[in-house]
């Protein structure tokens, strides 16, 4: 069931003649004001419900096939553009980690800044793109044709109390007091931050942060995790690397292909070296 080219975010329901009009909601953040118009649209020419997507939009089901450009402008009226349908860029998902005390980065502010510049371009097949704050990985980034996680890394300043609050916090046995005195292992740290942000002390300062890309994910029916890069990007520049993403796409994908299937095909080191990044190990 997708959307028509001519009419993006349009979908196709079981009975006959009517259909689901879907609205890309950035970052999965709308107003009061947003949502009280969505609820009068659904009233006036839909079903009176509102459904929730997977990747954060809204669907308003129950409407007539000839209603969909009235409600498409509707939408467009409440800030709420038509589309995540067809072989386009999908909407960005985006965990709350830029409100959430885990988070690591403005993830909301780098979807819409991704939506802002990207947001339903044309591509040789659908491509999804998910954001997590942190290594809790609520939207599940490896999952996606192109995953964003955010990592912050510690560093223990001398000045440390050896109170063991660190010691506590970290889940992966990655910091270690002994005698007063801390003991972490960087091969164990997976840079989740909450050390830095649980010292009382304000002893930890941080190493490096900022985002980790997998790309090559999938869910559905088929089924595949992405391969991490082995650079930390900074956060100002991931938009562009997406961009390059995208273009590398657009460049060597055949009809049909996604982007997992791509780069498998022309080579992991190519699609990773087009974005200025390298694969994991």
């Amino acid at each position: 069931m997708t959307g028509t080219k001519k009419q993006p975010g349009v979908i196709r329901l079981r009975e006959r003649g009517e259909i689901a009009v879907r609205g890309r909601v950035l970052a999965g953040v709308m107003t009061a004001a947003q949502m009280a118009a969505v609820a009068r649209i659904a009233e006036e020419f839909g079903d009176g419900t509102v459904g929730l997507t997977t990747r954060l939009n809204v669907e308003l089901p129950g409407i007539h096939r000839r209603d969909a450009g009235e409600v498409a402008e509707r939408l467009r009226e409440a800030g709420i553009e038509p589309g995540s349908t067809g072989p386009t860029l999908r909407s960005v998902v985006a965990c709350k980690g830029t409100v959430c005390r885990h988070g690591c980065y403005d993830t909301q502010g780098l979807a819409r800044a991704i939506e802002e510049q990207y947001g339903g371009c044309a591509l040789p097949r659908k491509l999804k793109i998910s954001l997590s704050g942190c290594p809790n990985n609520c939207a599940r980034v490896q999952l996606n044709d192109i995953g964003i996680a955010g990592r912050r890394y510690p560093l223990f300043a001398d000045e440390c109390e050896g109170c063991g609050a660190c010691e506590k916090v970290c889940r992966e046995g990655a910091v270690r007091v002994a005698d007063g005195r801390v003991l972490f292992s960087g091969e164990a740290c997976i840079g989740c931050g909450d050390c830095i942000a649980i010292c009382p002390s304000g002893a930890i300062a941080v190493a490096a942060e900022g985002v980790s890309f997998f790309l090559g994910g999938r869910s559905g029916r088929v089924l595949q995790v992405g391969t991490e890069a082995d650079d930390l990007i900074a956060e100002d520049e991931a938009v562009a690397v997406v961009g390059r993403l995208l273009d590398c796409f657009r460049e060597n994908a055949l009809p049909g292909e996604r982007f997992g299937e791509m780069m498998e095909r022309v080579g992991r080191e190519k699609v990773f070296a087009a974005a200025g990044m390298r694969p994991r190990e």
